[in-house]
This record gives C-alpha cells, structure tokens and sequence, in this order.
C-alpha cells in the first residue's frame, strides 16, 4: 500500500485485509529454532493447494491466530475430494439424460427439493454478509457444513433412489445447488 503510494502517488487498493498470525496447532508462534515451520509447498505436493487455502481461512474468527496443521489440511483435503465426488456422480447421473435447468415453478419439486433450494438461498445471502465483512472464516465454515452435511450426507445420499427411477427434476436439483455451491466455494478453493 505504502509503496503503491509511493510510486503513483494514488491509493491503489481501496480495502486492504491483512490476516492474523499463522501458529502451529498448538497456537506457538512459527520459527524455525522451534522447528514447528511447516512448509507450504510440501503441504501444496501432498494435498493440494485448494486444502491448503480452506485450511488457511476455514474457523478463523477476524482478528485471531490462523492455527494450521498437516491434520486440518488433510481435512481439508478430504473436503475438496468430496466436492469432486459429488460432481463426478452429477456427471454420471446427468449423463445421455435431456434434464431440464432448475427453475422455482419447476413442476415435480418434493419437499426434500424446496428445502434443499431454501437451504442454499439462505447459505447465498449469509456468505455474501460475511465476505462483505470479511468473516472469511465464517464463511467457508457456513459452506463446508452445507456442502458436506446438508448437500452430501442428506440431499444427495436421498436422491439416490429418485435417479434410479428416472426421476429428472432431482438431478435438476443436484445440478442447481451444486454449481451454485461451486460458486460460492470460489474465493476459498
């Protein structure tokens, strides 16, 4: 910011967030006479750069520690492979299937439907508050728990036997919550 002045003579960020410390798990401090450093590019090779960035900024209340270990980013890790399978298993339901694009009035919408869709409504405006106030950690915590718990273990584990008997205004469904739940997963992974 300072050197952007500096140099043009002009602000060149209007907003600048500036994160806490990172610490181990332990809430230490990093240094290398420690050796509690954890590397990122190892971290990058192992599981990814996407589960190291979740786990940079998922439970991270504004103004505290960002606490990081190998054990979160492997968590994070699994999250992301879950995000993957759901959309492998869209893929292959969708798949030589003429599915209409989601739409409210869509005729054949269960009440698993509807909730699913005012689940994602609301998680829609709730993330957009928090990256407005740069609750980031609340933010990716409030998706994780939706894509994962309520869009995973229940909508999708309950759609199974709706795809199996051909049902289309599921696989509808699937595919609106899960793109949208892409996009909002964006800024973190």
């Amino acid at each position: 910011m300072m050197f952007g002045l500096y140099l043009t003579k002009d602000v060149p960020f209007k907003v600048v967030h500036i994160h806490a410390r990172v610490t181990d798990k332990f809430g230490a401090k990093m240094s290398k006479s420690k050796a509690n450093v954890i590397d990122p590019l190892v971290l990058i090779n192992q599981y990814g750069a996407d589960a190291l960035r979740l786990a940079l900024v998922l439970g991270v209340a504004p103004a505290s520690d960002i606490a990081i270990s190998e054990e979160k980013v492997r968590g994070m890790r699994n999250f992301t492979n879950k995000v993957w399978n759901i959309g492998r298993f869209i893929l292959i339901s969708l798949e030589g299937k003429d599915v209409p694009w989601f739409k409210p009035d869509l005729d054949g919408l269960t009440a698993l439907d509807l909730e699913i869709i005012k689940k994602l409504d609301t998680l829609i405006e709730s993330t957009t508050k928090d990256l407005d106030r740069f609750y980031l950690g609340q933010a990716a915590d409030n998706l994780y728990q939706f894509v994962w718990h309520e869009f995973a273990d229940k909508y999708v584990e309950s759609a199974k036997a709706r795809i199996q008997s051909g049902d289309l205004v599921v696989l509808a469904v699937l595919r609106h919550v899960y793109l949208n739940s892409l996009k909002l997963l964006h800024p973190f992974i």
